[in-house]
């Protein structure tokens, strides 16, 4: 049952990002995690936050890891540009996406519902269930190599690097924190500081 979850939240996800040109992106993710979060209730442990998890350690940790992978973004795209060029040309038409009506600040009830589903699935379900049979180092490698997988449906290869990397970083965060709460306020925060307040470029 968790495997079939997890793949068809994995699929409402890859749905909504391969129409990206035919569907607005707030409604398309909006849908998907909807769906995923739907998805998620029918499952008698599903993932969320117990009242162990709130501390502010992982508060903490939370705050911490998104403010440096906001800083590390904004100090990384100069360079990045230099190297890549073609990044200097997906970068404005990702943040155009984002200005899709009602815009990322109007749409920040989306987002907010967006990053607790993507971590629900991803650093919730997928990491709890492949720690099972291989234990959490390597699910957290594997439910990050997961989590591009709708990046891949978006066709950009810039977004498959980025969504690697931070599916590895707020894992890592999930294993070592043992709760939710810090990946969630990591990339909460990051998408807030990159995607909504300072964007890049």
């Amino acid at each position: 049952m968790e495997s079939v979850v997890l793949a068809l939240c994995v699929a409402a996800f890859c749905v909504a990002m391969g129409l990206r040109e035919s569907l607005n992106i707030w409604l398309g993710t909006g849908a998907a995690a909807t769906i995923s979060m739907l998805l998620l209730r029918r499952l008698p442990d599903r993932p969320r936050i117990r009242g162990g998890d709130v501390s502010g350690p992982s508060v903490a940790a939370g705050l911490l890891v998104g403010a440096a992978m906001a800083l590390a973004t904004w100090t990384l795209y100069p360079l990045s540009v230099e190297l890549v060029p073609a990044i200097s040309v997906e970068v404005p038409k990702l943040y155009a996406l984002l200005r899709q009506p009602p815009g990322p600040v109007w749409a920040f009830p989306v987002l907010v519902l967006v990053v607790v589903a993507e971590e629900w699935v991803w650093r919730g379900l997928a990491i709890e269930l492949f720690s099972r049979s291989m234990g959490p180092g390597r699910a957290v490698v594997l439910a990050a190599s997961i989590y591009v997988l709708p990046q891949v449906a978006f066709r950009s290869p810039l977004l498959v690097v980025v969504a690697l990397a931070c599916g590895l970083i707020w894992g890592a965060l999930r294993v070592w924190t043992k709760g939710l709460l810090a990946p969630l306020i990591a990339h909460l925060l990051w998408d807030l500081l990159v995607f909504v307040l300072f964007p890049v470029g």
